[in-house]
């Protein structure tokens, strides 16, 4: 009798980890879509940003009558400010991914070597009750 107590602690204490892995890999889960979600975000009011001011320029050239060659400088400079920040947002992106990616292998790695243990409690207890 003692032996199916002990086995049957032993399996709710897998089960217990399992649950807990689960919970603390959507904690995370979580947590990394909203630095994705922020990232994002951050760039598209980034471009924003870049666009009002192309516009505020153009703006600016109608009033005075000027062309855009009069400014060509100040447009070269959004123009590598853009690509620049493009980069930086690709690579963080990239990042983000990857981690998120290894978070996911590491997690079903960890979940699938708790089901087996978790499975062959079970068995070896139902094999100790026939």
């Amino acid at each position: 009798m003692e032996r199916k107590d002990v086995k049957w602690e032993e399996i709710r204490e897998k089960k217990r980890e399992l649950f807990n892995l689960e919970e603390q890999y959507y904690q995370q889960k979580k947590e990394l879509d909203n630095k994705v979600f922020d990232l994002d975000e951050r760039n598209a009011n980034l471009e924003k940003l870049m666009s009002e001011e192309v516009d505020k320029m153009y703006q600016v050239l109608r009033k005075f009558d000027s062309t855009a060659d009069d400014v060509r400088e100040y447009f070269t400079e959004i123009e590598n400010l853009r690509h620049f920040s493009d980069q930086v947002y690709r690579e963080h992106r990239i990042k983000l991914e990857d981690e998120i990616e290894k978070y996911d292998k590491e997690f079903r790695k960890k979940r699938n070597d708790l089901d087996e243990e978790f499975y062959r409690l079970r068995r070896d207890y139902a094999s100790t009750n026939e």
